[in-house]
């Protein structure tokens, strides 16, 4: 069902738009599922029993990836810190159990709804797109009088999105929000049954230490299962997973998210270009081989003490990636086509990945404007 109402607000950025505003977006018609809401929602109502269990948890594993990181470990030393990581994840599994009882209702609603579903289906993208409706008291700030997330809706390809990793805690919240708005606007479009469905690229410790049903809730919503490891070669392990994302990107049925920092983000002392990973870079040029053209959109993530606030997501210039005759090149907008290097050049994959880190920095000062 349309409902056709017209939108002559002017918005900016740094105005707070609420999770449910996705009416907000300049469409052509907007649908009934502005007044649906989503059982899923009941992620967005953590308590604060359960965020200190979390916060602990995460506190703990970052301490412990510093010093898997040290060179000089004992065996034994090696063996405490590979159980204190995983009692650590066990108090994760812990504040999880914490959110499903104080919200068991939602949580069978959400795991029935999705296990009736494939990602294929129509209602897979309506059901994307309810996410936030019901947190009214909520809000972001995100620069969405810019249109990029209609150009993206309406243009039906594959992207790329990466995201900057400061806060982990926080940070899952925000890819659900900003895809609810994309997957409005694909719905707004009617483009439900084709578009890209949504792919986030996340560490295989989120999916191994919660219990079955949670695990099917998070695959179902797109989740993938990486190694993330910052002490260990993790190129082998992420073969399969890496190719099977590539095939659907490849036919217009994904769009990847990607926090390029992976697990380094542990390194609050360190630059955003000291952390950022040379994998998003690996994937590109892969995609390439086979694509002529690839969209990387980069989405700055900052926050702030509002309690009411999910924090500033800042939609970054849309940036195109072409291969002609083995040499790569880039460009925004309408702008020319500017050469990154040849495909055999040894430091094409350091090009890309600066390119990306600076595309990626902007947008984070850029979320942080007001």
């Amino acid at each position: 069902m349309l409902v056709n109402t017209k939108n002559n607000s002017s918005i900016g950025f740094g105005i707070r738009v609420k999770l449910s505003d996705k009416g907000l977006l300049n469409l052509p018609q907007k649908t009934d599922i502005l007044y649906s809401s989503s059982p899923m929602d009941f992620f967005y109502k953590e308590s604060k029993n359960k965020k200190r269990l979390d916060s602990i948890s995460r506190k703990i594993k970052d301490r412990v990836r510093k010093e898997q990181a040290k060179n000089n470990n004992s065996e034994l030393k090696k063996n405490i810190l590979n159980k204190t990581f995983y009692a650590a994840n066990k108090l994760r599994a812990c504040a999880n159990k914490i959110l499903v009882f104080e919200h068991l209702k939602s949580f069978y609603q959400s795991f029935l709804l999705l296990k009736k579903m494939t990602p294929a289906s129509p209602q897979y993208i309506e059901e994307w797109a309810k996410i936030g409706n019901s947190i009214n008291n909520r809000f972001i700030d995100m620069n969405i009088e810019e249109g990029k997330i209609e150009e993206i809706a309406k243009s039906g390809d594959s992207h790329i999105f990466i995201l900057n990793h400061d806060n982990p805690e926080r940070d899952k919240f925000i890819y659900p929000i900003f895809n609810s708005f994309l997957n409005y606007a694909y719905t707004a479009f009617g483009k439900q049954n084709d578009c890209p469905r949504p792919n986030i690229l996340v560490s295989k410790n989120v999916i191994n230490f919660v219990n079955r049903k949670f695990q099917n809730i998070y695959k179902k919503m797109g989740l993938i299962s990486i190694d993330a490891s910052v002490t260990e070669n993790n190129k082998d392990k992420n073969i399969i997973p890496m190719k099977y994302l590539i095939a659907k990107f490849l036919h217009k049925k994904c769009n990847l998210f990607i926090f390029p920092e992976g697990n380094n983000s542990i390194y609050k002392d360190k630059t955003l270009a000291e952390k950022f990973q040379p994998g998003t870079a690996k994937i590109i040029k892969n995609i390439l081989d086979s694509k002529g053209n690839i969209k990387v959109v980069p989405l700055g993530l900052s926050y702030n003490d509002n309690k009411d606030s999910m924090g500033s997501v800042y939609i970054g210039d849309i940036v195109s990636f072409k291969k002609i005759n083995n040499e790569i090149f880039y460009s925004k907008g309408s702008d020319k086509d500017l050469p990154l290097g040849h495909t055999n050049n040894k430091k094409i994959d350091a090009s890309i990945t600066r390119l990306l880190c600076t595309m990626l920095e902007e947008s984070v000062i850029l979320s942080k404007s007001e």
